[in-house]
């Protein structure tokens, strides 16, 4: 059982104390600790995570935390966490940029302690299952991932591409389809943000031709979380946030009804069954497994910094966006 505590504890940070709650045979919460004291009040409240003082005397009793603060605060909570030799689980992404991310990667390595990243996504059923479907089909053609959400005005630090996107820049290259990245083009439009895009569109040519397109939204008056995969013989379609997945396959099947017209079923639908899990709850024990094992996290710290290294360039593209008034430029 590992000793672990939870670093920022607002909003998300009180989901993982939730499942840390729930997962006894893997965890033992020793505290929290976050600059709100409302958060930390509330968070002894529902959860009986003792406050601690400061993030040094939290880390200083445990063997691994889980960074749940603002991006901006991810470089330096995580290298406090390396200090003290503690196991790390910070939440995605792994911070401003990608040189950062690379730093805490090395220095994680240097200390021998686990570092993995909070992409909550790939804990998804939809997007474990649709992996082991992809094993078995003979050709990857095109991959298309559509992340939209209605605007909210409490996000106002950052674009849709470190918001929204890189969820699916994980996904998709780190995870789905992992040939590098050969050409990127991307086009933005700032809606409602001010200085930050709004609406993103990436298309991502891999060095073996294949194409991803990857679209985040947070804009869109509908939430709505889709993969699908275009393959050499099927279309495999994920809807991540309802948790449905389903294979739709071409067949040759047709009927010769005499004098009535020839029937023809042009496609066969199958309808996956996937498991009833939490994905957060999945994370954490993915975490606790990877420290007992010595072994690297399967959203490891060198997987978050390379989705980081693609959201920067898809950034760069688009930094020059136009901003919209009434529809018009």
């Amino acid at each position: 059982m590992l000793k672990i505590g939870v670093i920022g504890v607002g909003s998300m940070g009180q989901n993982h104390l939730r499942n840390i709650r729930e997962l006894p045979q893997y965890y033992d919460l020793i505290g929290c600790y976050d600059e709100c004291e409302r958060n930390s009040g509330t968070a002894l409240e529902r959860y009986g995570a003792q406050r601690f003082s400061s993030a040094e005397a939290l880390v200083s009793e445990t063997d691994a935390v889980v960074l749940a603060v603002p991006s901006s605060l991810h470089l330096q909570y995580g290298l406090l966490a390396a200090q003290y030799e503690q196991h790390a689980l910070i939440e995605k992404p792994i911070a401003l940029s990608g040189s950062d991310g690379k730093t805490l990667c090395d220095t994680f390595s240097k200390v021998g302690k686990t570092l993995m990243v909070g992409h909550v996504e790939r804990y998804n059923p939809v997007v474990s299952v649709m992996k082991e479907i992809l094993k078995e089909e003979n050709e990857i053609i095109a991959i298309d991932a559509r992340r939209c959400s209605p605007f909210d005005i409490r996000i106002s630090d950052t674009n849709v591409i470190f918001d929204l996107m890189i969820h699916d820049l994980d996904i998709v290259l780190n995870y789905l389809y992992t040939v590098p990245a050969a050409t990127i083009q991307a086009s933005a439009v700032v809606a409602k943000s001010n200085h930050y895009s709004d609406y993103v569109h990436a298309t991502i040519q891999h060095e073996t031709g294949v194409v991803s397109t990857v679209l985040a939204s947070r804009v869109t008056e509908d939430k709505v979380r889709m993969i699908e995969v275009h393959t050499g013989r099927s279309l495999i379609r994920g809807d991540l946030l309802n948790k449905t997945l389903s294979v739709i396959r071409k067949t040759s099947l047709s009927l010769d009804l005499g004098n009535s017209p020839m029937y023809t079923q042009e496609s066969i639908v199958e309808k996956i069954m996937l498991p009833n899990v939490e994905p957060l709850k999945n994370e954490l024990i993915e975490f606790a497994d990877a420290i007992m094992e010595g072994r690297e996290a399967l959203t490891s710290g060198k997987d978050a910094t390379n989705a980081l290294y693609i959201a920067e360039s898809i950034h760069d593209l688009t930094k020059y966006c136009p901003i919209l008034t009434n529809g018009k430029r």
